[in-house]
C-alpha cells in the first residue's frame, strides 16, 4: 500500500466519521429509517469515488448534503415505481407487508407539519429542510442552491408564510343563535 492510498483512505475515514451521523439524519428526515441507511451508504460511496472533489471542512458537509440530495431524489423515484407496482399487485389481489417505518407513532400535529412541508414545491421544501432541520447557515444554503442570500431569505420567508397558512386551524363558521330573543 502506498502512502498516497493510505492518505486517501485516512481522509475518507475522517470524512465518514465526522459526517456520517449528519448525513444519516438528513436521509432519515427525507426517506424514513427504512431506506435512509441505503441512501447514506450511496452518498459516501459517491464521496469515495469523487474524494478529490470533496472540499475541506467546513464545506464538506454541505457538499455531502448535495450528494445526498441527488441520492434521495433517486430513492424517491424508486419508491414511486415501487408504489405503482404495489398498486398493480393490489389490483390483482396481492398485498405486501406494511412498511415498518410507517408504523411509527407520531403526534397528529407532527403529521400535519410533515404533510404541510410535503406540499411545498420541491425547491422550497429542500430549502426549509436544510435551514430548519439541518441547521445550515443561510449563506451555505444559498450557495448550495445557486441563489443569492437575499433570494434565499425571500424563499424562506414565503415558505414559512405558506406553512403557517396551511397549519392554521380551520376557522369554523359562527354558530347561529337559535330561537328568538328579546
Amino acid at each position: 500500500m502506498t502512502k498516497v492510498s493510505t492518505t486517501r483512505e485516512r481522509r475518507f475515514e475522517d470524512l465518514y466519521e465526522d459526517y456520517r451521523l449528519d448525513v444519516m439524519a438528513y436521509c432519515i428526515r427525507r426517506l424514513g429509517s427504512h431506506d435512509a441507511s441505503d441512501a447514506c451508504s450511496e452518498t459516501f460511496l459517491a464521496a469515495w469515488r469523487r474524494l478529490d472533489d470533496v472540499p475541506p471542512p467546513p464545506e464538506s458537509l454541505p457538499y455531502l448534503y448535495g450528494i445526498a440530495n441527488r441520492v434521495v431524489s433517486n430513492q424517491f423515484r424508486s419508491l414511486r415505481r415501487r408504489g405503482r407496482l404495489d398498486a398493480r399487485l393490489a389490483a390483482l389481489g396481492v398485498s405486501g407487508a406494511p412498511d415498518p417505518s410507517l408504523l411509527v407513532v407520531q403526534t397528529s400535529r407532527a403529521e400535519e407539519i410533515v404533510a404541510a412541508v410535503r406540499r411545498l414545491t420541491p425547491k422550497d421544501r429542500e430549502i426549509v429542510m436544510l435551514y430548519a432541520w439541518e441547521d445550515l447557515p443561510r449563506e451555505t444554503i444559498a450557495q448550495m442552491m445557486g441563489m443569492t442570500r437575499s433570494a434565499l431569505d425571500q424563499r424562506i420567508h414565503r415558505a414559512n408564510q405558506r406553512l403557517a397558512r396551511m397549519l392554521e386551524p380551520q376557522a369554523s363558521p359562527p354558530i347561529a343563535q337559535e330561537g328568538g330573543g328579546s
